[in-house]
């Protein structure tokens, strides 16, 4: 999850499932260099004539290039018009302040940038016209201004000193409920953490990197989102990909096929490609992507971070982030990265020993270099030999409509709530999308009573984001007149389509993928928080994607797959033997995954705690040599495709750090059911409705009637097969 405004406004979550390389596709959005038109002042200029209504619908506005540029405006105006409001109020008595006069103003300002942002993030990325996309990659730099001007406003920083002060006195404070305290403390840490208390020339200082470093991320997405680089193959070099596959890739008249590296056309090679010397150059294009652009780049962003980070009291970059985690610091983050290295150490030996047995069964020399395009190709070979998994068969039962379809059962049945398919011609206008591929869904509560809405835009196309992400496009939030707002997100795949001539048909993990997105879709939906500040998804960011991580165990289940897993031909259900032998080789490869992981994690980690100005293509092969087996491949630069360092820097530990609340979490369904209703209610209404309302430790004591432990992830890790 991607929120900006300095704890986080804007809004994306990233797919963190467990697929090839890379695991985790990047969480943030393209966006390149932009001229923003507000004025490099201290002050907040208006941005538009008309304000944005807080309970404005971004869908109904922001769907044409026009729409998008006035959308942003009026949310950037309303903003504007609630701190001038804020204003007004210094110098008035600290005891005559009021809530909703102060943070309660400062909340509304929350909202209205994320209404106004939100959904321009998303049109950057889907919008299938180019002029619109590029209209909306312009409003994240005009939010970040205001988002910089406003946390260095001493006016405002003044009346919220003001109010703290007021509130301080026990006989007043308590007159605050603990959510609103919670706020104004994270509202104080704010101003620190941004600059307030810098000199005057300090504070011009971080406007200036702050912006450039906008323009240097937004261009290193860009960069990354509009590579396509190819190579030219034979049908001979193909054999051993799905014939599904090779249906889509047919020769051209000189009998060669196009392979790209994008996902659809590069996973499938790395997974299924019997000639592995075409594999090796395909992730060798894949792994340079943008590389000519964006080494020089993130030379210059690490430098402007480490900069920033000292200009503003910390001692690396990795400082900065982390504090506002769940870790508290990198030394923490570090120990839990040694502490998974060395659990995972011998299961990853294990592994790696049955890919050298394989590679001599397959005629290959057992003891040469393995290279990481080659790990997706082994696990599936040992999958099939040692477990009897044929991954090409397990697709031909998951055909995506199913497969959408069984996951709103599945999620109905556990969170007791509804779906309605909203008609494109819908009178209300919630069915008007952006794409035709898009649908619009309503989500009820079992009453019938809304809860909120969501667009399904799940298949590739020209110019789309390729990867896999959730976008918020409106919180839940408690409005003036006590009720609440209803929110809307977006959840963006990239799943084959079905068409008259192929079926589209996915793999289980795509399946598991679906179910991780969708974790993020209901996160977000059913949260009845009092503040946009707190909704939904808006947690710490090293737990974010621990709900959408438990949730990909229901795509492991047979009950569950049972209900969808039909062969796309015959409606035959998903046979045992095929099921048994998934569940039986899904621990193979855990080892050698997390062992990938905890060398990205420690990868981004060494990029932000060291001192900048080593060669980033030689720290990236140390590190990936002390943590993976695996053979750097001379000449390919793989931190220039790792778009998680202009999202999750300094943050990507978090995906195991949440994995492990995750294996948590999921271990009281495991103990009284995937479908218990107490279970299942108790989850919903201590963990996801509170969003950030109280401290994730409590929460999930809370729920597990506990502390949370590491021990159910330890012991997920190092399972045997089978077992």
């Amino acid at each position: 999850m991607r929120r900006l405004l300095p704890l986080v406004l804007l809004s994306v979550i990233s797919c963190a499932g467990q697929a090839p390389l890379p695991e985790l596709p990047p969480p943030t959005t393209a966006r390149p260099p932009v001229q923003t038109n507000a004025a490099p002042s201290d002050s907040l200029v208006a941005a538009a004539p008309r304000p944005l209504a807080l309970d404005a619908d971004p869908t109904a506005t922001g769907m044409t290039k026009e729409g998008i540029t006035a959308l942003c405006d009026a949310g950037i105006a309303r903003a504007n018009l609630l701190v001038e409001d804020i204003r007004k109020l210094k110098g008035t008595p600290a005891a005559d302040l009021t809530w909703d006069a102060t943070l309660g103003r400062m909340d509304d300002i929350v909202l209205a940038l994320r209404s106004g942002g939100d959904f321009a993030q998303l049109m950057a990325e889907a919008h299938p016209q180019a002029d619109a996309r590029e209209a909306a990659k312009a409003c994240e730099p005009k939010v970040e201004h205001f988002e910089t001007s406003l946390y260095l406003d001493a006016d405002i920083a003044a009346v919220v000193k003001a109010f703290a002060a007021s509130v301080a006195d026990v006989s007043r404070k308590s007159k605050i409920s603990d959510v609103r305290q919670r706020f104004l403390a994270f509202v104080l840490r704010d101003f620190r953490r941004n600059g307030l208390d810098l000199p005057k020339e300090k504070q011009s200082e971080l406007r200036a990197m702050n912006e450039e470093l906008t323009k240097l991320t937004q261009a290193f997405q860009t960069n990354l989102s509009s590579s396509t680089l190819s190579l030219s193959a034979t049908p001979k070099q193909l054999e051993g990909l799905p014939a599904s596959y090779l249906d889509a890739h047919k020769p051209d008249a000189t009998g060669h096929i196009t392979v790209t590296t994008d996902y659809p056309d590069y996973f499938p090679v790395a997974q299924y490609a019997k000639d592995r010397a075409f594999a090796l150059e395909l992730y060798k294009k894949f792994d340079n992507r943008a590389a000519d652009k964006n080494l020089a780049l993130l030379d210059q962003i690490l430098v402007l971070r480490n900069k920033k980070a000292k200009l503003l009291g910390y001692a690396t970059w990795a400082d900065y982030v982390v504090e506002t985690r769940m870790a508290k610091s990198p030394k923490t983050v570090a120990a839990f990265l040694e502490d998974l290295r060395t659990h995972v150490a011998k299961k990853s030996a294990e592994e790696l020993k049955e890919f050298r047995a394989m590679k001599k069964k397959l005629g290959q020399d057992p003891k040469g270099p393995i290279f990481l395009s080659d790990r997706s190709y082994l696990e599936d070979q040992v999958r099939q030999a040692k477990y009897g998994l044929d991954s090409k068969r397990v697709s031909e039962y998951l055909e995506v409509e199913s497969v959408k379809g069984g996951l709103l059962t599945v999620t109905s049945r556990l969170f007791g709530v509804r779906y309605r398919a909203i008609p494109k011609n819908d009178p209300s206008g919630a069915g008007r999308t952006w794409h035709e591929d898009v649908s619009a869904y309503e989500v009820q509560n079992a009453d019938g009573s809304v809860l909120g809405r969501f667009y399904f835009d799940l298949h590739p196309r020209e110019g789309k984001y390729k990867h896999a992400a959730v976008f918020g496009i409106r919180d839940a939030r408690r409005m003036a007149n006590g009720t609440r707002l209803m929110p809307i997100a977006a959840i963006v795949c990239n799943f084959p389509k079905t068409t008259p001539a192929a079926p589209g048909l996915m793999s289980h993990q795509d399946v598991v993928t679906f179910f991780h997105e969708f974790g993020h879709v209901l996160h977000h939906l059913l949260s009845q928080s009092e503040l946009s500040r707190f909704s939904g998804t808006s947690v710490a960011r090293d737990f974010v994607e621990a709900p959408s991580q438990m949730l990909e165990e229901w795509a492991w289940s047979k009950e569950v797959l049972g209900l969808f897993a039909k062969h796309y031909k015959t409606g035959e259900v998903l046979p045992d033997a095929l099921y048994e032998a998934m569940s039986r080789s899904r621990s193979f490869g855990r080892g050698l995954t997390t062992s990938r992981q905890l060398f990205l994690a420690a990868l981004d980690q060494a990029y932000h705690t060291r001192e900048p100005g080593t060669d980033t293509t030689k720290v990236l092969e140390e590190i990936q040599t002390a943590y993976t087996p695996f053979k750097y491949v001379e000449g390919t630069h793989f931190q220039a495709t790792f778009g998680h360092l202009m999202g999750y820097d300094a943050g990507y530990y978090g995906y195991q750090w949440a994995l492990s609340i995750a294996q948590d979490l999921f271990s009281r369904f495991k103990k009284e059911g995937i479908f218990d209703p107490k279970a299942a209610k108790d989850y919903r209404t201590l963990v996801l409705e509170p969003g950030d309302s109280e401290e994730t430790g409590e929460l999930l004591a809370k729920f597990l009637g506990r502390p949370s432990n590491t021990q159910a992830y330890k012991a997920f890790l190092v399972t045997t097969p089978g077992k």
